[in-house]
């Protein structure tokens, strides 16, 4: 296995910077349990790392300790009934094409499609939920094989053992390494979508008869605007897929020509009134682009899939904090008015529209952040800088006092006091489960030091 000695390595958009004594590339299992149990080639914390795609910090400490880069292993294993097997490092673009080919589809199409399979069995992700179906990806999860801090081979199942796979869910390579992965599937169904554009006042009127309907729901926010564009889907399993021609356009737009053109606003207009009036205006271009062109008829739905390039020329950067359903209009009309005071006392504005899904019940991860009920979430977005960054501490105050529940890996800038407010005995309950399972803390970096102790 390749390995390097005293590296740099940033995160896909550049924002987390680490520096691990050891980065490690292992290509099997035997050498997974190498890894683990030599802690003098191999020093603490080991902390396993995939795309980094993460907008929170993930990976390791600082400085020191060891990263172990999955991506070599990366075989799609078995397919049996209605479920695949993976390694750790297969992306969810790549499953999605091998899926694609078999008649089959994931539960959740999630849009990054550089995340790795390990990552959506131990961390938070996220769609919106359709009818009797969950958002949130691990929960399709129904098996993990790993290495545990003993460099013992272990396998844990939703059949063997339900508790133990709801703390896995939620373990964030905290259990052990993840070499393997089995996820259910199910075959394909066409997927129709069309966008409206709505008052904030509309939007809550709509939302029932929506959900009533059978739609999942998506949704684009405006804030400046006190506008959103709501994205409806429904699947059709007894029709054929035909169509992703428009996917395509709308991948490559929100992938980078929306980023693109958001940078070149903020670089080349420098009076504060004009750069906001053209942000307006690209705003309203795309609302009624959206609403006009974005209407898909019996469409693949791995066709929705966006895989970033690994060093991108402009990002489009997020974050994302979930509201319990019953109070989510409430919390998204005050949303607006944060955002447009935030602006006029700091002259900073999000250049990207927030996004949001709503999102079922879900009580198959132990941190999962609709664990009390079905929930809608405020995700702002951005083409990033140190400005962004101080905007996403507002706004963390902002989430948190309003009751709201972030993501551990996509969330950043979180403070311990934000995530045992939004946790709280659940917290607890998993700091025991990691102390139990790794008392001499091989694979505890800093970050989960601070909200766990």
């Amino acid at each position: 296995m390749d390995s390097q000695q005293d590296v740099t390595v940033k995160n896909w958009d550049g924002t987390w910077t680490y520096h691990p004594r050891v980065k490690v590339r292992p290509e099997s299992v035997d050498d997974l349990v190498e890894i683990v149990t030599d802690p003098v080639r191999f020093p603490s914390p080991v902390r396993p790392a995939g795309s980094m795609h993460s907008t929170a910090r993930m990976n390791g400490d600082d400085e020191g300790g060891t990263m172990v880069d999955m991506t070599a292993m990366n075989r799609i294993l078995h397919f049996a009934g209605d479920t695949v097997t993976v390694e750790a490092g297969v992306t969810h673009g790549e499953l999605a094409k091998a899926l694609k080919a078999r008649g089959l589809q994931p539960y959740i199409t999630t849009e990054i499609g550089n995340t790795t399979l390990a990552a959506f069995a131990c961390a938070a992700t996220k769609d919106s939920s359709f009818p009797d179906g969950y958002g949130q990806v691990s929960s399709y999860v129904v098996g993990v094989r790993y290495v545990t801090p003993n460099g013992e081979i272990r396998e844990i199942t939703e059949e063997s053992d339900p508790q133990g796979m709801q703390l896995f869910r939620s373990s964030y390579g905290l259990f052990g390494l993840i070499f393997e992965v089995t996820i259910k599937v199910h075959r394909t169904m066409a997927l129709s979508v069309r966008h409206y554009s709505l008052s904030l006042e509309e939007f809550r009127k709509f939302f029932p008869i929506y959900k009533a309907r059978g739609y999942a729901v998506m949704y684009y926010i405006y804030p400046y605007a006190k506008r959103v564009v709501v994205e409806l889907r429904k699947q059709h399993p007894d029709v054929k897929p035909t169509s992703r021609v428009r996917w395509q356009y709308r991948n490559k737009f929100w992938k980078h020509y929306a980023p693109a053109i958001a940078t070149w606003i903020d670089a080349k207009i420098k009076n504060p009134k004009w750069r906001a009036s053209a942000h307006d205006a690209v705003f309203r271009m795309q609302r009624r682009l959206m609403v006009l062109l974005m209407r898909y008829e019996h469409s693949w739905p791995h066709a929705q899939i966006i895989t970033y390039p690994r060093k991108p020329k402009v990002f489009y950067l997020f974050s994302m904090w979930s509201f319990r359903e019953s109070d989510f209009f409430d919390v998204l009309d005050q949303y607006c008015d944060f955002c447009i005071a935030y602006e006029r006392g700091t002259g900073f504005r999000c250049n990207l529209p927030s996004v949001g899904y709503s999102i079922c019940r879900d009580c198959e991860a132990l941190f999962s952040y609709t664990w009390e009920g079905p929930g809608m979430s405020i995700d702002p977005a951005s083409t990033g800088g140190p400005e962004w960054e101080e905007f996403l501490h507002a706004y963390n105050d902002f989430c948190s006092e309003r009751g709201g529940t972030p993501l551990f890996n996509q969330t950043p800038f979180l403070t311990r006091e934000m995530v045992r407010r939004a946790f709280g005995a659940r917290l607890q309950k998993f700091a025991a489960a990691r102390a139990e399972r790794d008392p001499k803390e091989r694979f505890l970096d800093q970050h989960f030091r601070d909200f766990l102790s």
